[in-house]
């Protein structure tokens, strides 16, 4: 299983929020390619990597220092938050992302997804954010009328298989994450499905791994010490 560290953007700097709300944030590094440099040093094998204030607005705000990441680590990165056109997947790609994350607009538009889908196939992965069994739109903001178990099968029938999996009420609460969802996302053939959202411990990423899940990504835990890079390259098979 490989285990993503969490950086989050947002005004400039490495934050993590407390269930999605943007104005509940806690800074951790005011430059963010100081976290990518210090996880990927301590032997991250990928990084996971959010623009929040795209993830809002729908614009890539933090678009440079992502790219100076991508510069500055020689491992590989993936990218959401606000990707709603092919130039901005072209963008990201450019700038030396590996995967690309579409959420709100895999939700909005289907024949968006399936277009790019045809196009880019692995390079891009589909984040499903979930209140209760409703999927989030717009920087977790909005529902839908989608429900997470076929709307992820819908992204698996697209050749979609990566998909990320976050409750957002568990995200940043140290909580666990929904392993009972996951269990059932799991059962889906041919996912590649990552765990996102609540991970408190180095007993959530050993279970996540038991139940033979690709990722996990852990951010709020990772930066208070909850988790260590020390106890993850422990769990093996990295």
């Amino acid at each position: 299983m490989i285990v993503f560290p969490a950086i989050d953007i947002q005004n400039g700097r490495a934050v993590r929020l407390r269930q999605g709300v943007k104005e509940d944030s806690t800074t951790y590094f005011d430059n963010p390619v100081e976290a990518a440099v210090k996880w990927a040093d301590e032997g991250a094998l990928f990084l996971h990597v959010v623009d929040l204030d795209g993830a809002f607005s729908g614009s890539l705000s933090n678009a440079s220092i992502i790219g100076d990441i991508c510069e500055a680590v020689d491992i590989p990165v993936e990218v959401g938050g606000g990707i709603r056109s092919e130039e901005a997947i072209e963008t990201y790609l450019e700038a030396g992302v590996n995967r690309v994350i579409i959420g709100s607009k895999a939700v909005e538009d289907p024949d968006f997804m399936a277009a790019m889908a045809k196009k880019y196939g692995s390079m891009l992965a589909v984040s499903i954010d979930a209140k209760e069994d409703v999927v989030a739109t717009r920087g977790w903001v909005d529902g839908s009328d989608k429900r997470v178990l076929p709307f992820a099968q819908a992204m698996l029938d697209l050749g979609i298989n990566t998909l990320i999996y976050t409750d957002i009420s568990r995200d940043g609460m140290l909580t666990g994450p929904n392993f009972t969802m996951l269990g059932q996302l799991q059962q889906l053939p041919y996912i590649r499905l990552i765990a996102s959202g609540g991970m408190s411990s180095i007993d959530d990423l050993k279970k996540l791994k038991s139940m033979g899940i690709y990722g996990a990504i852990t951010g709020k835990a990772l930066y208070e010490g909850k988790i260590t890079m020390a106890e993850i390259r422990s769990l093996g098979g990295m």
